[in-house]
């Protein structure tokens, strides 16, 4: 089958998932998934700060924000969280407001034994963001008993600061099961140019439903430099079902592992794990590059106005006009 999402999601920044899902949902041991494809994609002077949380055991978690520097501008903020999905619905709070999410992608139910898929869903809470701070999540439906239930979430904010350098953020989103000995996978990031040299690059990835198998076999990798090989479900807090807490998010510099003039940076994962049975989720990534591309969102630094040093002062007196102004201006009729 063939699933086309359109959404408006930014600012200038149209993106839509286009995804040729192979199903042939009477037999499980047919693999389908969603890949990945650009969501979202700003210029900018500014960057990206994350915070994720597992949801499996309770439904309800908490992500701080950090790093967003003072009087910066909000530009965007996107949660995304994954679900065991059979009805294309999902929906909680987000810090006291209610949300419901839009579903962008879907993947094989292999490791669950079970027709209920991997789902990948988001929604735009930038006017819920406010910058750094701890931001509540509730009423989700918890994971541990399998079947229709949330797993974990990651929130992202992008600022936009005068003082920062230029910087090219893209978002890509899929959803792509890895069982173990599952053949490798990749994704290309592109939509941006590199300067040269590159002068700072960071990256995210978020990963649902991976278990506490230990196996140490789950590779990660950007640019064939590795970030981790262990998908083991504990990097984020509220851990309390059996296996782990079913989300891992992983994020650091990739300033060396981008060329200078680069157009283009891959992702890839392999689920090397034979004597282990655990499956996981790619299901999000973010790079941010500093850039020669043209700015997408301009943040003009605020200017502090005192009104009274700067408003003309208009004086009457015997029919005569006396105006004092610091500014030039002129007079256009009498």
């Amino acid at each position: 089958m063939t699933w086309l999402i359109i959404s408006q999601v930014g600012r200038g920044c149209v993106s839509y998932q286009a995804s040729h899902i192979l199903s042939k949902e009477s037999d499980n041991s047919i693999s389908f998934y969603t890949p990945f494809t650009l969501f979202y994609r700003e210029v900018l002077k500014g960057n990206f700060v994350t915070g994720a949380t597992s949801l499996a055991s309770t439904g309800n978690g908490s992500i701080t924000i950090s790093g967003v520097p003072s009087s910066s501008t909000i530009v965007k903020a996107f949660l995304f969280w994954t679900e065991e999905d059979s009805d294309n619905f999902s929906s909680g709070n987000f810090n006291g407001n209610p949300i419901t999410g839009i579903k962008l992608a879907e993947s094989d139910p292999a490791c669950w034994g079970s027709v209920i898929r991997n789902a990948l869903f988001y929604a735009d809470v930038t006017n819920y963001v406010s910058g750094n701070g701890t931001y509540s999540l509730s009423s989700f439906s918890p994971a541990c008993s399998f079947g229709e239930s949330v797993e974990g979430a990651t929130l992202v904010v992008i600022y936009c600061n005068q003082s920062e350098i230029k910087r090219t953020i893209t978002i890509y989103t899929g959803d792509y099961q890895t069982p173990n000995n599952s053949s490798p996978y990749s994704w290309t990031h592109t939509n941006f140019t590199a300067t040269n040299p590159v002068l700072d690059a960071t990256y995210s990835i978020s990963i649902a439903n991976g278990q506490d198998a230990g196996s140490g076999s789950e590779f990660v990798y950007l640019n064939g430099n590795l970030i981790t090989t262990m998908i083991d479900g504990l990097t984020g807090p509220n851990s309390g079902c059996v296996n782990g807490s079913l989300w891992d998010e992983f994020k650091g510099n990739a300033t060396t592992w981008i060329p200078a003039n680069a157009t283009s940076a891959t992702f890839s994962i392999n689920n090397a794990a034979q004597s282990v049975i655990d499956c996981w989720n790619p299901i999000l990534t973010i790079l941010s590059v500093s850039s020669i591309d043209n700015e997408t969102y301009n943040c003009a630094t605020p200017v502090n106005v005192k009104e009274s040093l700067t408003r003309p002062e208009i004086k009457i007196y015997k029919g005569f006009v006396e105006i004092n102004s610091p500014y030039n201006f002129k007079i256009f009729s009498i």
